[in-house]
């Protein structure tokens, strides 16, 4: 059915131009939906089988379909870059579509797919601890295969990057959960409130590839609480999570100018992790004219990078770090980093790369997920359970998604945009019926990160 394509790359350089024509011809010889179903394969082989294991709370005597049937089918609306459920039933109600699930997932008697009320039902009444679950094991395949190392900080130190983002915004109340937003007018008087659904999230930062390891929604416990819940509150919650789930595992979390503070400092020093936050004036004002005294008499220099070492806060010692930063018109812009990372001639370029790298939660993370892949912010049900499931599906598809456009030369040889490779995904489900021998293709795959 597909055969390969010849790179016309070599080291992430063109070495030869093609016609339109020449361009036309081997995209036509990948099979997209072959190619993603070898990213499933080859890093999550057990990927099925643990859908297959989510537990179900609805009646069993009045379900049709199975949970791998049920979220298979979601995620594939994911990975396809389809905005809402709506149009996934339309998108999907074709015969290759079910006969190449029917394929996937080993199921002969397949023979319609679910309808979106369908899924609906059972992501609320879905644990979304079935779904971190699963979170949990890709991300621990990924690391037993090994071939992100060289992305670790100093060799030793995996870059955790945390930051907060809004969900979904509502004029009137959506549920207990919400958050609360008032907004005044010059006088003082509340002019309007909006309620809105916002989320936590840790993620593994690999290259250009952010994957999320942890996922905290920020909430209220319900309507009446005096104080609301807060991102730093959440975070108390998530590092708990992340110890936990990876005890052993040498982490160095980056955040942005929110973090610096005594509570954020204990907890990572009680779970023997390292930090690396932007600080700005203001923050901790002592640590702040401190770094800029010390800076003055004697400042450690390496190019753009200056630091200080050593200075005392509360119980401990840290570093600071300040680096400049040009952009391609020479606008300078200055950087500010507090770690508990010791900085050293040898280490100070890293460990400012490393802090800057911190936006890439940002940009390759929340952007790409509600601007470009996903559409994070578009509800797919109202129940509040069901939107925190759909949300932790689209975890799951992000991170397939990456490895797909980044690991795959094949896939990057196409030089594509992220909607391109949406639309040839989804077409290719769409409209090729896999064979057997397309099927037993899948189980061969080679990487290239760079």
């Amino acid at each position: 059915m597909w055969k390969a394509l010849k790179i016309y790359y070599y080291g992430g350089m063109s070495v030869g131009r093609i016609s339109r024509k020449e361009k036309r011809e081997k995209e036509s010889k990948v099979y997209f939906f072959g190619e993603f179903l070898k990213v499933k394969n080859h890093f999550f082989k057990n990927l099925i089988n643990m859908l297959k294991s989510v537990m179900d709370m609805r009646h069993q005597s009045y379900t049709v379909y199975g949970a791998e049937i049920l979220l298979f089918t979601v995620l594939m609306k994911n990975i396809c870059g389809i905005k809402s459920m709506t149009s996934m039933t339309n998108n999907f109600n074709k015969n290759e579509c079910i006969e190449n699930m029917a394929k996937v997932l080993g199921d002969e008697e397949l023979e319609e797919l679910p309808h979106y009320k369908t899924i609906n039902d059972f992501l609320c009444k879905l644990d979304t601890g079935e779904l971190d679950r699963i979170i949990h094991y890709m991300i621990n395949q990924l690391f037993k295969k090994r071939c992100f190392e060289k992305y670790r900080l100093l060799n030793k130190y995996w870059r955790v990057a945390v930051d907060g983002t809004g969900l979904f915004s509502f004029h009137e109340k959506h549920c207990e959960n919400c958050l609360k937003r008032e907004h005044k007018d010059k006088d003082g008087n509340v002019i309007s409130t909006t309620y809105h659904h916002s989320v936590l999230e840790a993620k593994l930062v690999v290259g250009d590839m952010v994957f999320s390891i942890g996922t905290e929604f920020i909430e209220n416990e319900d309507e009446n609480v005096s104080k609301q819940d807060c991102e730093i509150n959440a975070f108390k919650r998530l590092a708990k999570t992340l110890k936990k789930r990876y005890p052993k595992l040498p982490i160095c979390i980056l955040g942005d100018s929110l973090y610096p503070s005594e509570s954020v400092f204990k907890i990572c020093d009680d779970n023997q992790w390292k930090f690396l936050l932007r600080f700005k004036e203001g923050k901790i004002k002592s640590l702040g004219e401190e770094f800029k005294a010390l800076k003055q008499l004697d400042p450690n220099t390496n190019g753009n990078c200056v630091w200080v070492k050593d200075i005392s806060y509360q119980e401990r010692k840290v570093d600071m770090l300040e680096t400049e930063v040009g952009d391609k018109n020479g606008k300078k812009t200055s950087f500010l980093f507090i770690t508990s990372i010791s900085i050293t001639k040898r280490n100070a370029d890293e460990i400012a790369l490393a802090g800057r790298s911190r936006w890439k939660i940002e940009n390759q993370g929340f952007n790409n997920q509600k601007n470009i892949r996903h559409d994070i912010e578009h509800a797919n049900s109202l129940n509040y359970n069901a939107m925190k499931n759909h949300y932790l599906i689209t975890q799951i598809a992000d991170i397939i998604r990456q490895i797909f456009e980044k690991g795959l030369g094949i896939i990057k040889a196409l030089n594509k945009g992220i909607k391109e490779i949406s639309a040839m995904l989804l077409e290719s489900f769409r409209t090729i019926k896999m064979t057997d021998a397309d099927k037993q293709e899948t189980n061969r795959m080679k990487t290239q990160f760079t």
